[in-house]
């Protein structure tokens, strides 16, 4: 009986240990499955953020995807230069008067200017008819920059210079009356305003503004005005990257 009862215990614990093993392995399958399920939900996590921000991570501010103006060079017609600020005031009203800018352009000298020139040619021109004149170039550099801000400088220098440019010739000859000039100068000034709205840059945003306000001088004539918003929109935006 005691090797009947042995037996008998020895064949009850032996076959408890297969049971046992199999329900082990099942839960490691488990665990192992479960803890891939895991792994590849984190990694869907980590790809979905990256798809995110990454490119957020090099958005324009980054010199790699920043945008390049190019640059523009003007040609400034002055008629007097002095360093007295008293005489400078007289000699811009005189200029003023006589329908120019009367600008005064400060480089060390007040310049006075009377007009601007996108080629350097007519300022020479110029020059040889009006005495004691002179003319200098006076140059927008090239710079990296947003789009917003790349597209405000393209319209400053481009667009909106020749389209002044075109209205001082066409009052100075009579083609036009000052009625219409004004008008095309405030529609010009609300374009302005428009892309002033995507600047980026803070003094960039602030020299568009302030060539806003200038457009609607009252202590000028319509020519003056015109030719003065021109010069004052090129020295603003210049002052920002010399």
């Amino acid at each position: 009986m005691d090797d009947d009862r042995y037996s008998a215990y020895i064949v009850s614990r032996r076959g408890s240990k297969p049971h046992a093993s199999r329900r082990t392995q099942r839960r490691r399958s488990h665990r192992a499955a479960g803890l891939l399920i895991t792994v590849l939900l984190i990694l869907t996590a980590v790809i979905c953020l990256l798809v995110f921000f990454l490119p957020k991570l090099t958005s324009p501010t980054g010199a790699d995807t920043a945008i390049d103006f190019g640059g523009r060079t003007f040609y400034l017609l002055a008629t007097a230069k002095t360093d007295e600020r008293v005489a400078a005031e007289l000699q811009a009203k005189s200029a003023a008067d006589r329908g120019g800018a009367g600008y005064v352009y400060n480089d060390g000298s007040y310049n006075i200017i009377a007009a601007l020139y996108e080629r350097e040619s007519d300022a020479k021109t110029l020059v040889t008819v009006n005495q004691d004149s002179y003319y200098f170039a006076l140059s927008v550099p090239a710079v990296a920059c947003g789009e917003g801000d790349k597209r405000a400088l393209d319209f400053i220098t481009g667009e909106l210079c020749a389209t002044l440019s075109e209205l001082a010739v066409d009052l100075d000859r009579g083609n036009i009356t000052e009625a219409a000039a004004e008008h095309a100068v405030s529609v010009a000034m609300n374009k302005t305003a428009e892309i002033a709205l995507g600047v980026e840059n803070e003094r960039l945003h602030a020299a568009l503004t302030e060539t806003i306000e200038s457009s609607h001088p009252t202590d000028r004539s319509v020519l003056s005005g015109v030719r003065f918003i021109q010069v004052q929109a090129i020295v603003a935006v210049r002052e920002i990257y010399v």
